[in-house]
């Protein structure tokens, strides 16, 4: 599957491994484990409702959040399907056909916007889908590099657990069961024999439901995406950055001792609505989870304008207006909920301090058309968020990745630290995690039997309990598979892990203020690189604008 901006697929080597052990939290390798997490969500100020197969989605912004629950039972009265209720920001969404919606919705005492982003006559191309390629069995299969002692296997092929010093602060902590971490993204492959142990299912919650005009066909009767499911891979190659178990199998990651919770925000398609989004972070804030992960941008709108850029109708100024409210009061809730925000910096090479253009908005409702975006009067969301951590990508070699964004003013807040997301070089600059079984059916990467095809040679690697070989592999054992990707995607869960890290070695929950001036000042400093054509860093090598202030540092921000 090709999924849009944030990931990109690089190559793989086919192998198997033998050998399992299981661990929990910071107990030796080859000990017992406990079970895998399950808990009881609490109180939530966001109820959801099954959506209506057809009609525009809409979001409802009500000026007091405390009117929310009235203004959603007037905007009901009026005969409006809603599809989900959130008192803390005060948003109503709902999905109808109708044509006079906003009319309606305005007309109800304590609204102040109400607005779409699908304008009525727009159809979309249809999804893109998997192909099946050559599925014959792949042969002449090489061994990874060796690990480090007592490591999982595959972990020779972690240069960014690594480079960011991962082995030296699991001597203080792999991370504490009590620590959690939301992966806000397409969800989380429950069924992951590398993810199954840390993945709290009882606590995981799903957002979002199929749109078949870009997602495809329904994969539940109701539409709505269940949890533990992943269609698209992107969440769940987060997840194992983040925290992949330490149990002989596969890779290890940043924490492999915390507890994961899928939240799951982000369409099959790779898309993700402010709706959802919204729904999501304040979900995360009730339930007290620790650190969350945002790998993304909220669609359709690359970047967000106040009022609109020039080229944009009344009504696409309208919500990006509301895009900008309504998350920054999330912002708020999140972080007064104790949550701490790390998001990707994006992957369009940009420099995000200065104008420039904007020809992919919107991409979904409507037709994009060019735009100049000031950063004076327009928001990259989340990343431009108050409270939230933004991460910059490097290479193997500490430098940038080409595609990652950049700030051209040292004293721009956007950019904080740097970690590891790859860079296509040799074949092998990607970043190696978890990608769920049924996507790499579904692209033809392994066969009905399990065994790595052709097609999947060069992009996926299967890990196995027992060492049965690629070729030959028993259907009835939970081989864990991974695949390379590369994107600043996979530079934020290196940094939500290290935050997991050090909320751990304090035992305690953490002011999020706090967890982030940690990641910032334990980073490693980094000096701006020679100019790169149109790449012209500003700065010191304490902050700058290609590093933030610097890239960050596992082992130092345990210390």
């Amino acid at each position: 599957m090709q999924a849009r901006r944030s990931w990109g697929a690089l190559l793989a080597l086919t192998m198997t491994v033998g050998g399992c052990s299981l661990v929990d939290g910071d107990q030796p390798r080859g000990t017992s484990s406990s079970p895998a997490p399950s808990s009881a969500p609490g109180d939530t100020s966001v109820e959801l409702f099954d959506p209506p197969t057809d009609g525009r989605d809409w979001v409802v912004v009500v000026e007091d959040p405390a009117d929310t629950q009235q203004v959603a039972d007037a905007l009901e009265a009026e005969g409006l399907a809603l599809t989900s209720v959130n008192r803390a920001v005060g948003m109503v969404t709902l999905r109808s056909a109708d044509d006079d919606v906003q009319e309606r919705a305005k007309g109800v005492d304590g609204v102040s916007a109400a607005v779409t982003d699908r304008s009525e006559d727009w159809q979309p191309d249809d999804p893109r889908l998997p192909e099946e390629g050559d599925l014959t069995p792949a042969t002449d299969i090489p061994p990874p590099p060796t690990a480090p002692e007592g490591a999982d296997p595959f972990d020779g092929w972690l240069w960014g657990t690594e480079a960011i010093g991962v082995a030296d602060a699991h001597q203080v902590t792999t991370g504490r069961r009590e620590v959690r971490v939301g992966i806000l993204d397409t969800g989380v492959d429950a069924d992951h024999p590398d993810l199954a142990p840390v993945l709290d299912t009882g606590l995981s919650k799903s957002f979002v439901s199929d749109i078949a005009d870009i997602d495809g066909p329904c994969e539940a009767e109701d539409c709505v995406d269940p949890v533990g499911e992943d269609d698209n891979g992107h969440g769940t190659h987060v997840a194992g950055t983040v925290a992949a178990a330490a149990n002989g199998l596969g890779v290890t990651g940043v924490a492999p001792g915390v507890t994961l919770v899928d939240l799951r925000a982000g369409q099959d398609s790779g898309m993700f609505f402010l709706g959802p989004t919204v729904n999501a972070l304040t979900y995360a804030a009730d339930q007290e989870i620790d650190v969350v992960n945002m790998s993304y941008y909220v669609d359709p709108w690359l970047v967000a304008c106040s009022g609109g850029a020039q080229g944009d109708s009344p009504e696409q100024a309208a919500f990006q207006d509301v895009a900008i409210e309504l998350m920054h009061r999330t912002y708020t809730v999140a972080h007064e909920g104790g949550v701490t925000l790390v998001t990707s910096a994006g992957n369009e090479g940009a420099d995000v301090g200065a104008k420039g253009p904007d020809e992919t908005s919107p991409n979904y409702g409507d037709v994009a058309h060019a735009r100049t975006v000031d950063p004076a009067e327009c928001e990259r969301l989340p990343l431009d968020g108050k409270h939230v951590v933004g991460v910059a990508s490097v290479d193997e070699g500490d430098e940038r990745s080409t595609f990652s964004n950049w700030t051209s003013d040292p004293d721009d807040q956007r950019i904080d630290v740097a970690a590891p997301g790859g860079q296509e070089t040799d074949g092998r600059g990607g970043i190696l995690s978890a990608m769920p079984r049924g996507l790499a059916r579904a692209e033809g990467a392994i066969d009905d039997e399990g065994r790595v095809t052709e097609s999947g040679n060069q992009r996926v690697v299967r890990s196995c309990p027992d060492g049965i070989g690629a070729t030959d592999p028993d259907p009835d054992e939970r081989c864990g598979l991974y695949t390379w990707l590369q994107g600043t995607s996979m530079a934020a869960p290196h940094v939500a892990g290290v935050a997991a890290l050090i909320i751990s070695a304090e035992d305690e929950r953490m002011n999020p203020d706090d967890v982030a001036a940690r990641l910032r000042e334990t980073a490693r400093d980094m000096d701006c690189p020679a100019d790169e054509g149109v790449v012209h860093c500003e700065g010191t090598s304490e902050r700058n604008g290609i590093y933030g202030e610097g890239i960050v540092d596992a082992a130092a921000a345990v210390e």
